[in-house]
Formats: C-alpha cells, structure tokens, sequence
C-alpha cells in the first residue's frame, strides 16, 4: 500500500480597510443596542410589564451572547403567548 501526502496550501488573508470598517460598524451597532437593553432596567416594572417583559427578561437578554435585543424580542413573544394560554 502507498502512502500518498495530501498537502494543501494555506492562505493568509489580511483583512482591508473596508472590512476593518465594517467590523467596527458591527461592534458599535451591537454595543448601542446592548446598552439600549441595558437602559431598560431603569424602566418602571409597569412600563415593561406593557412590553410584555419583566426585568428578569431584561437581565437574561443581556447575559445571552448575541443580540440581546432579539432574545428579549424572543422572550417578549414567549410571554404573550403564554398570557393568551391562560
């Protein structure tokens, strides 16, 4: 039996200006709505409650990784399918 090497060749991709760009877009987009969420702490426990979350929800949100938007956007429809169950 032969053996035969497989190699391959390995690319270094060095970023450009426009993907430094972009990136730096995401990360600020990110950081503005975490500290959106984050500023929803300061809300009356009435005013979420309107909103369907509690700050619990909001605590959660912001201890999920991604977008912490969208998982109180998630948990947001959780509830008020759970109010129409009842």
């Amino acid at each position: 039996m032969a053996f035969i090497e497989n190699r391959t060749r390995t690319s270094i991709i060095i970023p450009g200006p426009q993907d430094l760009l972009r990136t730096i877009g995401k990360w600020t987009v990110r950081r503005q709505k975490r500290n959106e969420v984050a500023q929803m702490l300061n809300f009356e426990d009435w005013v979420l409650k309107d909103m369907g979350i509690t700050k619990g929800d909001v605590r959660e949100a912001l201890a999920f990784k991604g977008n912490p938007s969208l998982h109180l956007r998630a948990l947001a429809a959780r509830s008020r399918f759970w109010a129409r169950q009842n």
